[in-house]
């Protein structure tokens, strides 16, 4: 539990600032001390600092200025931004709305906000950075948002909308992956244990000759290929590299073209791993194409347990990510952090995936067995 103390400097702050404003210590359209003045003042943190503002910016009680520092709210421009930040407004940036996952992580977020009293703008960033920097930097300047939840295209280091984002006091919550060197919050699934999950699934049914399927986009830290050889090796089973197949193409073409090249070039195998749930359509479509019956010669999970994949006939064997309380998780720490109920240092939580078992996996044929 956070200690009360640590819970209340955030609110402290903000009150003494308030109660300078009533009695006219800062005047109407005045600027109100610098962080680092108030930051000496009061022995407090920066990150304390700006949290204590943002609450006063949403209460209307101060503005932003963008270049010029944070100022008494007064006049009629004011007034116009008070009433914009009347309703409470978060941002959520997601690489794209084309994979069915985020759809539902979307929704754990939007029920959670909903029910909160927020109001949620989503935008994608088709896995540019600099599309990413671009809505950040535009949400940074729009006073009426005060928190947002973003999936990194990058996380070889912060993006300079991220940065310019949390600069204004506002917190930001990964969702997935996070980059270093950033004050704000990160939630995941553990991927490599949805690996494992997925590999011991399939040699509890009896098989020994489990290729590995991925596709594009390639991102740092959601590869399983790692996790699936470890897993491999955990079951005394030897890694072969022909049975991993990554393609640089789009993840239905992926899936399709993977299966292809393995039964061209006479690689036996019994089951597939996905990566996830759409690249498993290319996978099912080249298994048909070669007249291969699922699960009967090759059994198929994959990684999301998606609509998709409860649609898929027969209905996909998936590792549950749990997107839509991955949603509403991260809902509630990007919350805390408006909120104030955590004013703590930078937390990093991680949800542990389960396995939906479908008509997908079965035991290995005759002659794998």
């Amino acid at each position: 539990m956070i200690p009360m103390r640590v819970r209340d400097k955030t609110r402290s702050l903000a009150k003494a600032i308030r109660d300078d404003i009533v009695r006219k210590v800062f005047a109407p359209e005045s600027a109100i001390p610098s962080e680092r003045e108030l930051m000496q003042k009061h022995e407090v943190s920066r990150t304390t600092v700006r949290r204590a503002i943002q609450l006063l910016v949403n209460e209307g009680v101060v503005v932003r200025r963008a270049g010029s520092g944070t100022y008494v709210r007064n006049t009629e421009s004011d007034l116009r931004f008070a009433r914009m930040s009347s309703g409470k407004i978060l941002c959520l940036i997601i690489p794209t709305f084309s994979n069915p996952l985020y759809a539902e992580v979307i929704d754990g977020i939007e029920r959670a906000a909903r029910g909160s009293g927020y109001d949620l703008i989503t935008s994608q960033s088709d896995y540019q950075v600099a599309s990413e920097n671009s809505r950040l930097s535009a949400m940074a300047e729009e006073m009426a948002i005060l928190g947002a939840i973003v999936v990194p295209s990058t996380v070889e280091q912060p993006a300079a909308g991220a940065l310019e984002f949390v600069n204004t006091g506002k917190p930001l919550v990964y969702l997935g992956r996070w980059p270093n060197d950033i004050e704000a919050d990160g939630v995941r699934i553990d991927y490599d244990e949805a690996a494992r999950i997925a590999v011991r699934h399939l040699v509890r049914l009896g098989h020994r000759r489990i290729a590995y399927v991925e596709g594009a986009p390639r991102l740092e830290g959601f590869s399983m290929l790692p996790a699936y050889r470890d897993a491999l090796v955990s079951a005394g089973i030897a890694r072969e590299r022909s049975l991993a197949r990554i393609h640089d193409e789009p993840s239905e073409e992926a899936g399709q073209r993977a299966v292809e090249a393995l039964v061209a070039e006479k690689i036996p195998f019994s089951a597939i791993f996905v990566r996830n749930d759409v690249t498993a359509i290319g996978v099912v479509r080249g298994l048909r194409n070669a007249g291969l019956k699922i699960p009967g010669d090759a059994s198929v999970v994959s990684v999301n347990d998606s609509v998709i994949a409860r649609s898929m006939d027969p209905p996909l064997t998936s590792v549950n990510v749990q997107p839509q309380t991955l949603g509403s998780l991260t809902f509630r720490v990007l919350s805390d952090r408006i909120s104030g109920v955590y004013d703590g240092p930078p937390i990093y939580l991680t949800l542990r995936p389960t396995l939906s078992v479908h008509g997908s996996t079965g035991p290995p044929p005759k002659w794998a067995q």
